[in-house]
């Protein structure tokens, strides 16, 4: 890797830090660390930066926050995905103390090397795959002792119903499925790991692409996948996802007085996640008192008494014999809910890091479905201001450079079609389109950003029209539609319900992206619900931009 192309990478890695810190809690300091600027290493003993997914948000506001206070410990908590943590692993980023990944995936992928020490899981739980209970009652799996693969790839490939998945190269939760059917489609046992041989092999190849093919979404976390599927039961019937979370959710949708999920265990690939923590050392003096603290705080985490405290949140201790609770509490662990606190079923076993790493490259380039991808993006004058255009071209870069788009598992596939339009009062230029993932012609979209200007006033919704015009030339082939719209302002009204319309009219999700404070988010959020899209808010553009992109 060159120094230049290490330094941008370093540069957005540090960009995308900016919107996630949580907190920093302990001692006297319960303000954002370093008042929003990217978390600095800090040898004092007494301050923990610890870098977590956000599958662990409940466990860090319940348990590591006032740990850290009771302790007189500055713990500062960076929410950041398992993918980000494994690129932090991998270049050797040393602003944290403690690395804590949803599970041993990306945690492989990353510490190669075996920089981390003292790993350890903290809790398990495993995937399932779940649905409203109404709709799982209608596909025949309510009340089942077992339910087969093979029942639920003929629910989900002859669309029998919606499912949703994050999409496995952003998302924690989508790769640990993946892995669970690729492991089934090569016919292995639990026991047996995938090999490089099978995943290049055609039944393999074929069954994933078929499976993957048929998700409805792929969000690019989560996190945002509970969230929009409890926001749009209609189009988010089944999904797949963390037992944890269904439980997570089910109590609060039943406390509303909703219809809650029903989970099934998919018994010929189940896979779990196990939260392994562990400590990053920095080779300096303080280690040692470091690693102490450390040590205390992983220790309190895996005692019997947070263990049972963590079984009430939907977790599996780590104490527990394979996957079975002794003595499970039924309003937590709810059989009314499919809820198995008995389950007798092997996990898959995780192939190597080189064939997990080869399996999420084929993810974005032969297993998902090719993306018929527009960008509208604002080049009004107000992006000159405080540096926006500047940030934009960065992101750009990031998502239309293949050889950093390979670095965060956002390059494109041989049969996408992305398109990028400039707007201000108009479409500037005219759209500039690629068919294919040529790296050159990817980076000429690139350069038609670097090459503009801003200027002008704003009206977004001549690009959202003319983006209909365009994926509508394409309508009947087999490709997923998407719009990613980011504007830093408020639009002029005019064309609003003919673009709108259009959209509707071909089924096109926009995924918006407010820019600064003027942004308005009504308007964003306005054709976001109307098409069926999202509105990704985040404080800086490249953080938004690579999170838009991570829905293809």
């Amino acid at each position: 890797m060159n120094k230049k192309f290490k330094k941008l990478l370093q540069f957005l890695a540090m960009l995308g830090i900016l919107s996630l810190l949580l907190a920093a809690c302990g001692g006297s300091n319960n303000q954002p660390a370093d008042n929003g600027k990217p978390t600095l290493y800090s040898s004092d003993p007494k301050v923990l930066n610890i870098v977590a997914g956000s599958e662990q948000d409940v466990v860090l506001k319940q348990f590591v926050v006032p740990w850290c206070k009771q302790h007189s410990i500055t713990c500062n908590l960076v929410e950041q995905g398992s993918v980000d943590q494994a690129r932090f692993l991998k270049m050797r980023d040393n602003r944290f103390d403690v690395y804590w990944f949803a599970s041993s995936v990306f945690e492989q992928i990353g510490d190669q090397a075996n920089v981390l020490k003292d790993v350890q899981p903290m809790f398990i739980t495993p995937l399932v795959y779940a649905g409203w209970k109404s709709q799982m009652q209608k596909l025949g799996f309510v009340g089942r002792p077992d339910v087969s693969i093979a029942e639920i790839l003929n629910a989900v490939e002859n669309h029998k119903t919606t499912a949703w998945l994050t999409n496995p190269t952003q998302s924690n939760s989508g790769a640990t499925v993946l892995f669970g059917f690729l492991n089934y489609f090569a016919g292995n046992k639990p026991q047996n790991a995938l090999t490089m041989e099978q995943l290049r092999s055609a039944p393999v190849q074929d069954g994933i692409s078929q499976f993957i093919r048929a998700m409805d979404q792929t969000p690019p976390s989560t996190g945002t996948l509970m969230n929009s599927c409890i926001a749009n039961p209609q189009r988010c019937r089944t999904l797949f996802v963390y037992e944890d979370l269904i439980i997570e959710k089910n109590q609060e949708l039943v406390k509303q007085g909703h219809e809650p999920f029903y989970v099934v265990y998919p018994k010929e690939s189940l896979a779990i996640a196990d939260a392994p923590m562990g400590f990053y050392p920095h080779n300096n003096s303080s280690d040692n008192a470091k690693r102490q603290v450390f040590d205390q705080l992983q220790q309190y985490l895996r005692s019997d008494s947070v263990q049972q405290q963590l079984v009430h949140l939907g977790r599996r201790p780590i104490t527990s014999i394979g996957l079975s609770l002794s003595n499970p509490d039924l309003s937590v662990f709810n059989p009314d809910w499919g809820i198995k606190a008995t389950l007798k079923i092997q996990p898959i076993t995780y192939p190597s890091p080189a064939v997990m790493t080869a399996a999420l490259d084929l993810y974005q380039t032969n297993y998902r479905q090719p993306v018929d991808l527009d960008y509208c993006l604002d080049s009004s004058g107000s992006m000159s201001e405080s540096n926006k255009w500047d940030h934009l071209k960065n992101a750009a870069q990031l998502v239309f450079d293949q050889n950093l788009a390979k670095e965060y598992y956002l390059q494109a596939n041989p049969m996408d079609i992305t398109t990028v339009m400039l707007f201000n009062d108009d479409i500037v230029d005219n759209p500039q389109t690629v068919q294919g993932n040529d790296p050159a012609q990817m980076h000429s979209l690139f350069q038609f950003i670097d090459n503009h200007s801003p200027n002008g006033g704003t009206n977004f919704y001549t690009c959202l029209s003319k983006a209909a015009e365009l994926i509508k030339q394409h309508q009947g082939e087999a490709r997923k539609r998407l719009l990613i719209l980011m504007t830093d302002g408020m639009s002029d009204t005019n064309g609003r319900d003919d673009a709108i319309n259009a959209l509707k009219a071909i089924g096109v999700p926009v995924v918006c992206i407010p820019f600064g404070q003027d942004a308005d988010e009504s308007q964003l959020r306005y054709i976001a619900t109307q098409t069926g899209g999202t509105v990704t808010a985040r404080e800086d553009i490249v953080t938004a931009l690579r999170e838009a992109t991570g829905y293809k």
